[in-house]
């Protein structure tokens, strides 16, 4: 939808405003400003007849709530692993200090993109390249110790014993997952139908809230400004949530902050 567009915190909250404004408007609009409606005047719905809309509209909410909270929960499990899949990379000693400082430059590297590029510039949207790269260089790293202390080869302080890369390997493909987990729902532009029809099924629901006091018009303006503001509360809490890494309710990625000012003071 639109404000997906938009960086600002309150994006989603601005734009669910509008659009439950103009749903109560062209409710109104269209039950008492039309002779569509007319002969509800002498043959009134049932009260009872407008929770049918409300009941489907609550049903859709409830759903689309649901997928948006396990996009976030989703997420923050998957900015945790990766959290922790660094921890265990970045605190394993190296054999000479030549190594060592080669590979937290690495991690540096692949951290500072992270934060710099993928959360702040692109929210998770899209990859970066550099933190790609220093991914790669991780695993260079590792697999060429693990061969060198297989084959006897290369430089002592090269060598990584099978214990100990064995765990590096698991800990960098756990980074891998989370990574790429992480990215997958940054990007979420699948949803434009689901709100399409959320928005008709509010419009159907205030049409109908409307309609049942078509005979007393200021009955009908109150009940159409209370349906309304429970439409924007609830599509504000779930495109609050829509996207984890974006707007008022969006993760922020400390653990990954903290591990690198660690790394950082370790260099100096």
């Amino acid at each position: 939808m639109p404000y997906q567009q938009f960086d600002s915190l309150l994006a989603p909250i601005i734009a669910t405003f509008f659009w439950s404004l103009c749903i109560g408007v062209a409710s109104y609009l269209l039950v008492f400003k039309t002779k569509l409606f007319d002969n509800l005047i002498e043959h009134p719905l049932v009260p009872p007849f407008l929770c049918l809309p409300a009941i489907m509209f609550a049903f859709l909410m409830g759903f689309m709530s649901a997928d948006a909270w396990q996009n976030y929960t989703q997420a923050r499990t998957a900015l945790n692993n990766e959290a922790s899949a660094i921890s265990r990379l970045a605190f394993v000693p190296m054999k000479s200090p030549e190594k060592q400082n080669s590979y937290n430059a690495n991690l540096q590297a692949y951290l500072e993109a992270v934060l710099d590029e993928e959360w702040e510039k692109s929210f998770n949207k899209s990859s970066s390249p550099k933190a790609k790269e220093a991914l790669n260089q991780l695993s260079i790293t590792i697999w060429k110790g693990s061969i060198a202390c297989a084959n006897g080869s290369g430089k002592q302080g090269e060598c990584i014993d099978g214990f100990t890369s064995a765990s590096l390997i698991k800990a960098h493909d756990d980074l891998r997952n989370a990574r790429e987990q992480r990215l997958s729902l940054g990007y979420l532009g699948s949803v434009y139908a689901k709100w399409i029809m959320a928005i008709l099924l509010a419009f159907i629901a205030a049409v109908s809230v409307a309609a049942v006091q078509k005979g007393n018009q200021k009955t009908g303006v109150i009940s159409l400004i209370l349906f309304c503001s429970s439409i924007w509360i609830l599509f504000s809490i779930v495109t609050m949530y829509s996207n984890p890494y974006k707007w008022a309710e969006r993760l922020e990625p400390i653990p990954l902050s903290l591990i690198l000012d660690d790394l950082k003071t370790i260099q100096k």
